[in-house]
């Protein structure tokens, strides 16, 4: 036993390394050891539990807690010495002790609770990995040769700036008379990484800014963590010693050395449920209308927009991912777009929904980094001059979600890559030499203004936002929010706004006074049927307990809908495989909601009814559903056109060298087009530079065509 004295005096070697040795002995680690020592030094790493030592030595335990770098180096020093190679000089070969089961009630804080009496001691940290360098060689062991008489030492180095001897130990000479020269043959190396962790931001009051810090892994734990990944660091908070040139200033800076780490695999945060919240939580699932509360619970000062909220409530649970004996994935979260006037609360809406959901992300479409939306290869002074892989806001939002405002103003060279973020839902980095695949596994919901300020009704959605057609094909579900003037509609949307304003205007006089005279007005419309917390707490109760798979009934329905939908139209392709699957999503989202094992009829039915809705909204022309408006921004029928157009072109061009608008306007209606369409043809075929006016009437086809 260490006395408890001890721990206020300088530590005594020999009383840390004997209290090890019988520790060792005790918990059968020896075994351990002696099986790393025969692989030594490509095994070079022993893991302890924490735990044992607390219940071997409470005291022991404490002094690991305060003075956790000379404790753990006299422990790694003895097993070097006396246990892998004793008697041979192996006293500056690295060995590694790695704690784990660390209590964390003695060692979590939050990044931004570090301060100047942790530096020295153990502490655990947990949070998002933001960005990460390359793992680099730093000299460990650094050994010097004396140019007057040979002699070789070999000098410990700390991270930072190169130790050189100040006296050679062979001829008693000091570094100003002789010179001592790096043998990197005879050194000794240790790989290095330094990775950035910011925190989570659930743990995050609104408003506030989440702070980082550095951590530094080494030797066998290089190369595991990835940006994007959740994880808890245990380790030693270290400060460094700022520079201004070669000018030392009195500041430092902190970092953690790490001394082990866990990733956190868990798809939905560590959200603390009570038994009394599961009672509430399944009480609140056996009404039968918990869709449609869940959906009066979100944003209730905005008025209307139930198909919406309704919609929003399926996102926040998601299907199921699937993973297939092949490797093969089928992703289970919902992307929602939201399309619509200025002023029709879609950011409003957003905001809300990042309030409520368990790991969300809010960012705006121009990216607020050089990795903007989804990651990117940058060279800062976190990397030192190297290059450094630094994560976006989906990356951030793995196993979560992502609220993404102004989508239709991001960069075009995260476009690319969006497309791979939304379907494999990886993001996969190419550049400098850094090839990394970063997962994104996130709903996304994401709003885009029309580029001509409001939305045109005559105008198909393709041609009214900065968004490619395949992207826009990504997402499960598009809505149209316009604003049309309706004498109904205004007349209770104002009435909600207003009551909705007093309402606000008296909750803030009953702030400022105890007592006032004036009666609160009915609040029904305005207090939702579930708070916030409540909310999250059901969403994550559901998506960690519950996994619904499709019944019978649910498959049958699906497939006649599918089925159906597909024969009805004659010249055009209603829906596709991916209608299909984006209506099994949210048949699953509806069974989680209500948190039942079985995909009924009834939630397959409601998932058709809100594909349909969107459909018919977005992608319907003379009120028949054409999917090819979403994929291309033309119909079917249109397609066909400007092909018969084209060809006609051309087949004019073969008999003579001049075509004529008229010869070609004449030649299409006499094969049973409009005159109508056929000028509109020409036009589009123009602007889609299919074709071009050389002179005043006369066209020709771009290229040899």
């Amino acid at each position: 036993m260490i006395p408890a004295s001890e721990q206020d005096t300088e530590l005594d070697p020999k009383v840390v390394m004997e209290t090890w040795d019988r520790f060792f002995l005790k918990y059968g680690y020896r075994d351990q050891i002696s099986k790393i020592g025969s692989e030594y030094p490509d095994t070079k790493t022993l893991y302890v539990s924490y735990r044992h030592i607390s219940e071997f030595d409470s005291n022991f335990s404490s002094l690991i807690l305060e003075y956790p770098e000379v404790v753990l180096s006299l422990g790694e020093q003895l097993i070097r010495e006396e246990y892998i190679s004793p008697g041979k000089k192996v006293k500056n070969r690295r060995f590694n002790i790695r704690l784990t089961e660390i209590n964390l009630r003695e060692t979590l804080h939050e990044i931004r609770d570090l301060r100047a009496s942790h530096v020295g001691k153990l502490v655990s940290v947990t949070g998002i990995v933001r960005k990460n360098t390359e793992v680099m060689p730093r000299l460990y062991y650094a050994s010097f040769q004396c140019s007057n008489c040979g002699h070789v030492m070999r000098i410990r180095q700390e991270r930072g700036r190169l130790e050189e001897p100040q006296v050679c130990e062979g001829c008693g000479e000091d570094r100003h008379k002789v010179r001592f020269r790096l043998d990197l043959s005879d050194s000794e190396f240790v790989d290095s990484q330094k990775i950035e962790i910011q925190e989570n931001p659930e743990t995050l009051e609104g408003g506030a800014q989440p702070q980082r810090i550095t951590i530094i892994l080494e030797d066998d734990i290089t190369g595991k963590i990835f940006p994007g990944d959740r994880v808890t660091v245990d380790g030693i908070l270290k400060a460094e010693q700022k520079r201004a040139g070669n000018t030392l200033l009195t500041e430092f800076y902190t970092y953690i050395y790490a001394i082990n780490y866990r990733k956190e695999s868990k798809e939905v945060e560590d959200i603390h449920i009570t038994e009394e919240d599961e009672q509430k939580i399944k009480e609140m699932a056996r009404d039968p209308n918990i869709i449609e509360k869940l959906a009066k619970s979100i944003a209730p000062t905005i008025y209307g927009l139930e198909m919406v909220k309704t919609c929003l409530v399926l996102q926040m649970f998601g299907g199921v991912r699937k993973t297939m004996k092949d490797g093969t994935t089928m992703r289970g979260d919902i992307h929602i777009l939201m399309v619509g006037d200025p002023g029709t609360a879609k950011s409003q809406l957003l905001k809300y929904m990042t309030e409520i959901s368990p790991r969300s992300v809010f960012a705006f479409g121009r990216g607020s980094s050089a990795a903007g939306l989804t990651a990117a290869a940058v060279r800062d002074e976190f990397g030192e001059g190297r290059w450094t892989l630094e994560a976006g806001a989906l990356v951030l939002a793995d196993n979560g979600f992502a609220a993404i405002d102004e989508l239709d103003k991001m960069d075009e060279k995260d476009t690319a890559a969006m497309h791979e973020a939304m379907e494999q839902q990886t993001v996969t980095i190419s550049k400098a030499g850094i090839m990394a695949t970063l997962k994104s596994r996130c709903s996304i919901l994401g709003a885009a203004n029309p580029k001509f300020g409001r939305y045109d009704p005559n105008r198909t959605i393709v041609d009214q936002i900065n968004f490619p057609p395949p992207l826009l094909s990504r997402f499960d579900v598009i809505f149209k929010i316009i604003d049309r003037p309706d004498r109904n509609t205004d007349e209770k949307l104002a009435d909600h706004v207003l009551r909705a304003h007093r309402v606000g205007e008296i909750y803030r006089s009953l702030e400022q006074s105890e007592q006032i005279d004036m009666e609160i007005p009915e609040e029904e419309g305005f207090k939702p049927p579930f708070d916030k917390e409540m909310i999250r707490k059901y969403v994550a109760y559901a998506k960690s307990h519950i996994v619904p798979r499709l019944s019978d009934e649910a498959i049958e329905l699906l497939r006649e809908e599918y089925v159906k939908t597909r024969t009805q139209a004659a010249d055009s392709i209603p829906i596709t495989a991916r209608q299909l699957e984006s209506t099994i999503r949210l048949a699953e989202a509806a069974a989680k909601a209500r948190l039942s094992p079985i995909v009924t009829a009834q939630d397959a039915m409601l998932a058709k009814k809100i594909v349909d809705f969107y459909l018919r909204d977005v992608s319907a022309s003379n009120g028949q559903v054409d999917i090819d408006i979403l994929l291309s921004g033309t119909t079917s029928r249109q397609r066909n056109e400007l092909e018969m157009v084209y060809d006609a072109i051309k087949e004019i061009k073969s008999q003579k060298r001049v075509v004529e608008v008229e010869d070609v306007v004449a030649l299409c209606v006499s094969r049973g087009m409009q005159r109508e369409k056929v000028e509109q043809s020409i036009i589009k075929l123009k602007n889609m530079g299919q074709i071009y006016e050389p002179s005043y009437n006369r066209l020709d086809v771009i290229g040899r065509g």
